[in-house]
């Protein structure tokens, strides 16, 4: 979560573009009531764990999950499981592929994970865990977001 003082002339819908978020996030995570008017110097809580995680890439003619990975200094476990792919697939040119962000580090929950197992994993306390995301419910396939400060 972020906080953002409101400037003046700062609408609902621009600060929901400032931060790529839907406007109605916003409006939850504030509580705001209609019309949605916001006033200078007014502070916002923008929930900015859930968003902006993730970078576009369009893979190039030749490109490899292997090539990209490395490129985008990730792994291809990493950027299959995201993109719903096994990591033996072939990619195609022109295919748009979902990869985190350098500041974002993610995880996919295995068999056996425990809070501990996902605190160890990005190597922050269990609490710092927990924050970074609404809800873990430690089935296998969800993905566990940390954002690095």
């Amino acid at each position: 979560m972020d906080i953002y003082i409101v400037e003046q002339g700062d609408t609902i819908e621009s600060v929901g573009r400032k931060y790529n978020i839907p406007v109605i996030e916003i409006i939850r995570a504030n509580n705001l009531k209609p019309p949605y008017l916001l006033t200078a110097g007014q502070s916002l809580t923008i929930p900015t764990n859930l968003y902006n995680i993730f970078n576009y890439y369009t893979v190039q003619k030749g490109d490899t999950l292997y090539d990209i990975a490395n490129k985008e200094s990730t792994t291809v476990d990493l950027i299959a499981g995201i993109n719903g792919l096994n990591p033996n697939e072939y990619i195609y040119e022109g295919q748009t592929l979902l990869i985190p962000k350098q500041d974002v580090e993610l995880y996919i929950t295995k068999t056996g994970d425990t809070i501990d197992t996902l605190s160890e994993n990005f190597s922050v306390p269990s609490l710092d865990v927990l924050y970074s995301n609404n809800d873990i419910y430690l089935l296998p396939g969800q993905l566990i977001i940390y954002r690095k400060a």
